[in-house]
């Protein structure tokens, strides 16, 4: 989807219904990942730097 919208960087958005189906809401082309960062350790914002500075492309 990404490559489809020409998006390098996208948040998708999904909702869960109460049988288990997964729903896709949206991709927010500037969306929130902080919180995903601090629970995972895994370093989501130097990746987003190191892309716009041209690094690793």
């Amino acid at each position: 989807m990404l490559k489809r919208l020409e998006l390098p960087y996208g948040a998708f958005d999904f909702a869960v219904t109460p049988d288990g189906d997964w729903r896709f809401l949206e991709v927010n082309p500037s969306g929130q990942f902080g919180f995903v960062e601090q629970a995972t350790g895994l370093p989501i914002t130097a990746a987003i730097v190191d892309y716009l500075e041209g690094k690793g492309l």
